[in-house]
């Protein structure tokens, strides 16, 4: 009779795990592709170079700032807890740091942009932020790093590694957060915000690459 009643018990639904730990573990792939990128592991190397560092600043001006223009187009179609306007600040950052490195604003003009990563979906929008929005983590690490092997910090040159300040911890448990919650109440697609996220590291990636 026992084995009789537990055939018949009613099963219990599995509950999906959260969005961003799916984001994480399906995404974990193009994460370390990104880290063993030649211009962002040269980053942290012993032997940097002022001229290292500032084509890599120019490169990243060139993904951020149309990025950070295309999410801004974006933030009527999300979550106001979302913040945007104390999140998309990279690229203000970017220009102010390519100007303590030399760069004239006309040279800052002229830099080339990355077109690749169109913004079209809530979906989109929230996966490029996911790789925005991550990237900030480490950069606390990466200034002390950029301090003692060229001698810059946030004045002169530094300003975007950690362009949070200190609120870059609440901004990211806030945006997990929302990401969480509302993939949980259906307001959108959390498998295509995985495949957005992928896509986002797989265009910073190849942008990063590039000449």
């Amino acid at each position: 009779m026992m084995s009789i009643a537990l055939a018949e018990a009613p099963a219990f639904p599995t509950l999906a795990p959260p969005l961003t730990l799916r984001l994480r573990q399906e995404t974990r792939d193009l994460h370390d592709r990104i880290e063993a990128n030649a211009r962002f592991a040269r980053l942290m190397a012993p032997d940097l170079t002022m001229a290292e560092y500032s084509r890599l600043v120019a490169r990243l001006h060139g993904h951020h700032a149309p990025l950070e223009s295309a999410l801004e187009a974006m933030a009527h179609r999300l979550p106001a807890c979302l913040a945007l306007h104390r999140r998309l600040n990279r690229r203000a950052a970017l220009v102010d740091d390519l100007v303590a490195l030399g760069y004239t604003p006309d040279a800052i003009a002229a830099l080339p942009r990355c077109e690749a990563l169109a913004i079209r979906s809530v979906e989109q929008a929230l996966g490029a932020l996911y790789v925005l929005e991550g990237s900030t983590l480490g950069g606390q690490l990466i200034a002390r790093h950029l301090h003692a092997t060229l001698g810059i910090g946030a004045a002169d040159g530094a300003a975007h590694v950690v362009p949070h300040g200190p609120e870059t911890g609440t901004l990211w448990r806030d945006f997990r957060l929302a990401l969480d919650e509302g993939a949980e109440a259906a307001q959108f697609d959390p498998d295509a915000v995985i495949a957005a996220a992928r896509r986002a590291f797989d265009v910073l990636d190849r942008w990063m690459a590039g000449a």
